[in-house]
């Protein structure tokens, strides 16, 4: 995919360290375009968002590599979309700073817009398999996008139940759409470009860390129309994505386990 100028000026803005979408918003509401920002006078920036983030404007060429990321883009058969383009995702955009640019591969269609997130603990029982397969091949199969975030154990039990189900699925990265994690995936994450698409807010060659799963998680509740929990721990990132629903008002759900479980102790928690 070959970047508009405008789509290169946003990823200009949200490559630059330490530039989230409130700053990028004060800055748009001043300059009016992102080329505008771009090119505005270290004086002028200084004044909208403080010395530090306005000497980084100025020096953007010499922090970010837009144009490698263009190239990889184009090699993964990639895409990005800007906060400003109209494919952008109505109910993400309303969330508390959205991401300014969103990358992706596959396909992003209108009727993801009915979605419904199942998350839950990478380390699974047989049970919660279940239920997570269960639930997603019923949504898929009435229409419901099902989107998760593409990890071991029910995760990955929800995408490849909504795509066995002939629905589309959603998967939302802690890295760059060029990388696969965990590596395991890889052909699972063949089979959601197939019938969905990945979506991240990170940039190619970006690896996973443990600190990008927390935005990555407020991107899965973002998208949906509610959230179900299946099995999580006491300490689960699965209870991050459902408080994380509740603040952007969406509806949470959890699915009952076995008293003795470990696993179900998250879960139990939230319906108490």
């Amino acid at each position: 995919m070959a970047l508009t100028d405008e789509q290169r000026d946003w990823l200009t803005l949200a490559l630059l360290p330490g530039l989230g979408t409130t700053s990028v918003i004060k800055l748009l509401a001043r300059f009016r375009s992102t080329r505008a920002v771009l090119t505005a006078r270290l004086a002028e920036l200084e004044e909208a968002v403080g010395p530090t983030t306005a000497r980084r404007i100025t020096q953007y060429a010499d922090l970010v590599d837009v144009e490698r990321q263009e190239r990889l883009i184009e090699k993964w058969g990639a895409w990005i979309l800007t906060q400003e383009d109209t494919a952008y995702p109505l109910r993400l955009a309303e969330i508390y700073d959205p991401p300014l640019v969103l990358f992706g591969r596959g396909t992003l269609l209108e009727q993801d817009e009915r979605s419904i997130a199942i998350v839950g603990t990478r380390r699974a029982t047989s049970y919660g398999l279940r239920m997570a397969a269960r639930f997603a091949g019923a949504l898929a199969q009435r229409g419901i996008t099902v989107v998760s975030g593409m990890a071991s154990g029910i995760d990955a039990a929800a995408h490849r139940a909504a795509i066995e189900a002939g629905g589309r699925t959603l998967a939302v990265l802690g890295c760059g759409v060029d990388q696969v994690y965990p590596r395991e995936n890889a052909e699972l994450m063949d089979r959601i470009i197939e019938n969905g698409c990945v979506l991240s807010q990170f940039p190619m060659e970006d690896r996973p860390s443990r600190g990008h799963f927390p935005y990555r998680n407020r991107i899965i509740s973002g998208l949906s129309l509610g959230v179900v929990v299946v099995e999580a721990g006491e300490k689960s990132g699965s209870l991050i994505t459902a408080r994380l629903a509740l603040e952007q008002g969406k509806e949470v759900f959890a699915i009952p386990g076995s008293i003795d479980s470990p696993g179900s102790r998250g879960t139990q928690r939230l319906l108490r």
